[in-house]
């Protein structure tokens, strides 16, 4: 069966004025590197748009790195309880893993972050279009 065509991005929102000699910059990507060129950007004066077609932050804030470690450091204490507790003095009977709250914390940690980028993107005044960019040609 054929696939589904995606569905159409959002209209950009109205551009602000560019003032003489003002630089625009588009920025494809919210990860790590495009969240920082865009504030970069926008500090340096450009008026800035960032596209982004899932999540601001990334994989990484949203379902790589930071997701991974927390749920690494959830593990790691139970292990850490089991193996090492007695030995260090510290007795526990019955360790327990709530792993609904588990994934809660997650997803909480990621929500902080990920809020956290779209507060700065709106600080330095970089305006967001969810959707896919793409070259219509030539620098363009």
């Amino acid at each position: 069966a054929p696939a589904a065509a995606a569905p159409a991005a959002a209209p950009a929102p109205a551009a602000a004025p560019v003032a003489a000699g003002q630089k625009t910059v588009i920025v494809v990507g919210g990860g790590p590197g495009g969240y920082v060129a865009a504030i970069r950007a926008a500090q340096l004066g450009a008026k800035v748009t960032l596209v982004e077609r899932e999540h601001i932050g990334g994989t990484c804030l949203n379902i790589g790195c930071i997701p991974t470690k927390c749920l690494l450091h959830s593990a790691e204490l139970v292990s850490e309880i089991k193996e090492q507790g007695a030995d260090i003095g510290v007795k526990v009977s019955g360790v327990e893993v709530d792993f609904p709250q588990v994934i809660a914390h997650k997803n909480a940690i990621s929500k902080q972050l990920t809020q956290g980028v779209a507060g700065l993107l709106k600080q330095n005044k970089v305006a967001r279009v969810d959707g896919e960019a793409s070259f219509t040609g030539p620098k363009t």
